[in-house]
């Protein structure tokens, strides 16, 4: 405890620019980790949770990198690849009601509201 104290105390003071030019940095590389992990159609959710648990962590100034995001990403993904396929299941009906009213289909319209009203 007393060498993290004394750490802080040497260490030297960045300037506001550089503090919040390293901010928008590290968000420019988590973008990317995102975006790659957002590959697989289904993983979405857990790459936004894994990117926003390493942008938390580094501005808590915690060590973190590529490979702590790797691993909050295999945990987020346990259970996030279903809140994706509900995603894209939700996004699919709301298509479905898109083309109905665009049909003309009787009754289409009727479908469109209740279809945006039950999301």
């Amino acid at each position: 405890m007393a060498q993290a104290h004394a750490k802080a105390r040497t260490r030297r003071r960045e300037s506001v620019f550089g503090e919040r030019f390293s901010v928008f940095a590290e968000c420019l590389l988590t973008g990317v980790w995102i975006a790659v992990a957002c590959l697989g159609v289904v993983t979405y959710p857990a790459a936004f949770a894994a990117g926003a648990r390493h942008l938390r962590r580094r501005t808590a100034h915690q060590d973190g990198g590529l490979r702590e995001f790797a691993r909050d990403f295999g945990t987020a993904l346990r259970g996030g690849w279903i809140a994706g396929l509900a995603g894209w299941a939700v996004a699919a009906a709301v298509w479905v009601d898109v083309l109905a009213v665009r049909a003309g289909l009787p009754g289409g319209p009727l479908v469109g509201a209740v279809g945006v009203l039950a999301l």
